[in-house]
Formats: C-alpha cells, sequence, structure tokens
C-alpha cells in the first residue's frame, strides 16, 4: 500500500511524518513520486491555499503515470469554513484544475481522501490538557485567554467560533483578523508560560519551549500525540476533525496488517 500526500502547510510534513512513525509504523518515506513500491509514501508540502489544489492535481497525473498508489491524501487547514465546506471546496478546486490536464481522475485501485484541519493544526495542539497551563503566573495575555475560553475545558475546535471572519479582513479578535492566527498565538502563550516556568525553577536548565511552524517541537512527540489521543478518548464530542484523521489511521493499520 502507497500513499501521496499533499500537506498545505509548512508544519503538517514535520508533525505528520512523526506521529505516522507511532500510528503506521510500517510506511517508509520515498524521495520521489516514482520510487514507491510496497508500504511507501511520497509528499509535497508548503504551498498553501489555493496552490495544494494545483499540487493535488498535478498528482492525479503523476499517480496516473505510475498507478502504484492506494491513496492521494490532501491535509488542509478549514480556516474560517466547516470541515464539509472544506472538503467541499477542494473537491470543486481540484476539478476544476484538471479540466486542462490529460488525467481526470484517479487510477481505479487509488481514492482520493481529504483530512480537514478545523480550524488549523495548531487547533489540534490545543487538545492537550497534560500540556495546558491551567493557571499562568507569567502571561497575562495567556489569563486572557483562558478567562475568554478555556480549552481544557471546552473543545479547542469551537475558540472563537462566534467569530465571524470575512473576506476582506475587517474584523479582528485579540488582534488577529483570522481564527488561524488566533489559536495559533493562544498556543504560543501556553509555550511561552511552560518555558518561563522551567527558567524560574532553573536558570540552569537547557530546556525551551516554544512553538513556531518551521519548529513545532514538541506537539510533534509521541507524549503528544498520545494526550491528544487521550482527550478525544475522555470527550467523544471534542477535536472531531482530528478524530476523522485517527479514524482514517486505524483503518489503514487494519489494512496493511492484512
Amino acid at each position: 500500500m502507497n500513499f501521496y500526500f499533499v500537506f498545505e502547510g509548512k508544519t503538517e510534513p514535520i508533525v505528520y511524518k512523526k506521529w505516522l512513525s507511532v500510528l503506521l509504523p510500517d510506511l517508509t518515506e520515498v524521495d520521489s513520486f516514482d520510487a514507491v513500491n510496497q508500504n511507501n509514501y511520497y509528499y509535497e508540502s508548503d504551498m498553501g491555499v489555493p496552490s495544494c489544489y494545483r499540487v493535488a492535481a498535478n498528482a492525479i497525473q503523476e499517480i496516473n503515470d505510475f498507478p502504484k498508489y492506494n491513496y492521494l491524501v490532501l491535509f488542509t487547514d478549514a480556516d474560517r469554513f466547516t470541515v464539509a465546506e472544506k472538503k467541499a471546496e477542494a473537491d470543486q478546486q481540484i476539478n476544476l484544475e484538471l479540466e486542462d490536464k490529460p488525467f481526470k481522475t484517479l487510477p481505479e485501485n487509488c481514492q482520493l481522501e481529504i483530512i480537514v484541519q478545523k480550524v488549523c493544526i495548531e487547533t489540534w495542539f490545543l487538545g492537550n490538557r497534560d500540556f495546558f497551563v491551567r493557571h499562568p503566573q507569567h502571561n497575562s495575555l495567556l489569563k486572557k485567554y483562558i478567562e475568554y475560553f478555556d480549552v481544557s475545558k471546552s473543545n479547542p475546535e469551537d475558540l472563537a467560533s462566534e467569530f465571524v471572519q470575512d473576506e476582506e479582513n475587517t474584523k479582528d479578535i485579540f488582534g488577529y483578523k483570522t481564527k488561524a492566527l488566533f489559536h495559533e498565538s493562544y498556543l504560543r502563550e501556553i509555550f511561552k508560560e511552560r518555558n518561563s516556568a522551567i527558567k524560574e525553577r532553573s536558570s540552569a536548565s537547557n530546556k525551551n519551549f516554544y512553538y513556531r511552524k518551521s519548529k513545532p517541537m514538541e506537539v510533534q512527540e509521541k507524549h503528544y500525540l498520545k494526550q491528544l489521543r487521550a482527550r478525544i478518548e475522555a470527550n467523544s464530542d471534542h477535536l472531531l476533525s482530528f478524530q476523522e484523521f485517527i479514524k482514517f489511521c486505524l483503518k489503514i493499520k487494519g489494512q496493511l496488517n492484512k
């Protein structure tokens, strides 16, 4: 079984590659699309929207030229849309990109899967209760965020759900024009508080907590993924889009083990 992954952003390949090594350890990466053989994956990443739809359409051409793939998987953020709306947009835009391509569909042995991160992948990262700081001592902004919406108690996917983001970005929440940027800021402030607490306990500590899209640090680790899975086991109505990703991996794991 082989996979062609298209990651919209720069954080996704870093994190998903580590998570897949835990969830689907039998898969190995190859460095060109025509190098897959058995239980391999190839990926393209960091092109944003709408370019990821063009890349997915090009992937369909490559898969037809080299029909050894079983899945083409697009990973993308919902942003201001619902998961259903984002999937519909992706389907529509990929089909538009295919209009001037020789191959209009995937081969019969391959299917398209769209994994939507609601609101963004940082939204999922906010689900780790063990990493969350309930009573910040060093970060007044984080205190304001928690007073506004406590992601340890309520579903992170509902953070700023009342905020209506318009296409012209004329509105803002806590100074951010999009939900995704606000969610990312919330996560960054948790990391900052963690870092300040460590430095307070031990000035000699060389452990640093910070979050950047190009260096997501802790969130890619096995223990962090374990806590996210614990969250959805404890709260079956939380992080529903993350649950879709986990269900997909469990389905694939079952197929690989046959």
